[in-house]
């Protein structure tokens, strides 16, 4: 699917909207990152390094802990649907 992806900010509130689809795990950590983890420009370089490689070692655990919900919530749908008698849906949840 093409998407596009747009970002809005006021004061201190930003909103961000995609088109055509949802948000993807990468693009939710980022956000979540945000929230986080905040590395300001002023401080020592040392630090700065270390709270970016921090960060990334973050970004890592939180896509991946996404991923691996995404996968949970469509095995809990794909036996819904089964128990349903509409198995013919499971399809739809495949990537």
């Amino acid at each position: 699917m093409i998407g596009s992806q747009s970002i809005v900010e006021v004061g201190n509130v930003t909103v961000k909207t995609v088109s055509s689809r949802g948000f993807t795990p990468e693009e939710l950590a980022e956000q979540a990152l945000d929230k986080i983890i905040y590395v300001g420009g002023n401080c020592h370089p040392a630090i700065q390094e270390q709270a970016e490689a921090f960060k990334n070692q973050i970004r890592g655990v939180l896509v991946e802990s996404m991923k691996q919900a995404i996968r949970s919530d469509r095995t809990t749908l794909a036996n819904r649907f089964r128990d349903v008698g509409h198995s013919e849906l499971v399809k739809l949840l495949e990537i």
